[in-house]
C-alpha cells in the first residue's frame, strides 16, 4: 500500500497535523505513515489509526513526504532518505532551512514546499504560511494548504519572506504568552489570587485576539478606542510607551528573523 503522506517526526506538530487532517476529512487514517523514534509517541499515533515506524526511510515510498523534525537533525535524516529516487513533493515545516538547502541534501527529484505553522494549530487556531520552494510546481502546495486550512488559517507567501514569517507568527505565540505571564503576575502583586488572575488575563487576551480578527478597525484604532484621555488605560500606555515596548518588540522579532537566517547557513 502506498500512503498518501509520510510524516517524518511525530512530535506535537506532527500529531496535530495527523489529528486535524483526519478529523477534517482531508485524509483517512490509513493514508498516513509517521516515522518517529519515540515509542510512546508511536503508540499515541497508532491509536489514531495511522501506520507508524521508527525508520524515516519508510516515508520515501509515500506519495508526499513531510519533514516535521527540528532543523538541527535534518542532516541526519537527509542521509537516510536522500537522494530521492523519483520526483516527489517534500513539505518542510522546519524553521529556517531554505528549499535550496533541503533540495541540495535530498537531490534534484525533491519538489520543496515550505510551511511555517505555529503552536495554536494544536487547537485548530493556527496561522500557517506556505511557500513554493526550489523544484516545486504550481499545485504542489495543494495538500499542504488543505491540511493547514484544517488547523486554522493559511496564507501563501514568497519563500524570501519565510524568515520574517518564522519571527512573527511562528515564534509569535511565545510573545503573547510572556505578556500573559507578566499581566498575571502584576495582578497577583496587587492582591489577586492566581486562579482569578489567570482567568482575567487569559480571557482578555482571547477576546482581544478575536476582536482583532473580526473587527473592521485595525490594531492601532482598536487601541485608540479603548484608551480614554486621562483614564486608566492611558496611564498604562504612558508607562509602556515611555519604556518603548514597541521598539523592544521590533528588536525581538529582528533577532528571531536573524536566528532563522543563521539556521539556513
Amino acid at each position: 500500500m502506498t500512503h498518501r503522506l509520510g510524516i517524518i517526526g511525530g512530535g506535537n506538530m506532527g500529531q496535530a497535523i495527523v489529528r486535524g487532517s483526519i478529523a477534517a476529512g482531508i485524509m483517512k487514517s490509513g493514508d498516513v505513515l509517521v516515522a518517529e523514534i519515540d515509542p510512546m509517541r508511536r503508540q499515541e499515533l497508532a491509536c489514531l489509526g495511522c501506520t507508524t515506524t521508527e525508520d524515516p526511510a519508510s516515508a520515501v515510498g509515500c506519495e508526499q513526504i513531510m519533514l516535521a523534525v527540528k532543523p538541527q537533525v535534518f542532516t541526519n535524516i537527509a542521509t537516510v532518505i536522500g537522494p530521492l529516487p523519483e520526483p516527489k513533493v517534500v513539505i518542510s515545516i522546519m524553521a529556517g532551512l531554505s528549499s535550496r538547502v533541503i533540495r541540495a541534501a535530498l537531490g534534484e527529484h525533491a519538489r520543496i514546499v515550505r510551511v511555517m505553522p505555529n503552536t495554536p494549530c494544536r487547537i485548530g487556531a493556527g496561522m500557517t504560511a506556505i511557500a513554493l520552494g526550489q523544484g516545486a510546481n504550481a499545485g504542489d502546495e495543494a495538500l499542504a494548504v488543505a491540511i493547514f486550512d484544517s488547523l486554522g488559517r493559511t496564507t501563501i507567501v514568497d519563500e524570501s519572506l519565510m524568515h520574517t514569517v518564522t519571527a512573527v507568527s511562528g515564534s509569535g505565540p511565545a510573545y503573547v504568552f510572556l505578556l500573559a505571564e507578566a499581566m498575571q503576575q502584576a495582578a497577583v502583586d496587587l492582591g489577586m489570587d492566581q486562579a482569578t488572575a489567570q482567568l482575567l488575563v487569559n480571557q482578555t487576551i482571547c477576546g482581544a485576539g478575536k476582536l482583532l480578527v473580526e473587527a473592521d478597525e485595525d490594531a492601532a484604532e482598536l487601541r485608540r478606542v479603548v484608551t480614554s484621555p486621562g483614564g486608566t488605560t492611558q496611564a498604562a500606555m504612558e508607562v509602556i510607551l515611555r519604556r518603548d515596548l514597541p521598539a523592544i518588540v521590533r528588536e525581538a522579532i529582528k533577532a528571531a528573523h536573524d536566528r532563522s537566517a543563521e539556521l539556513d547557513q
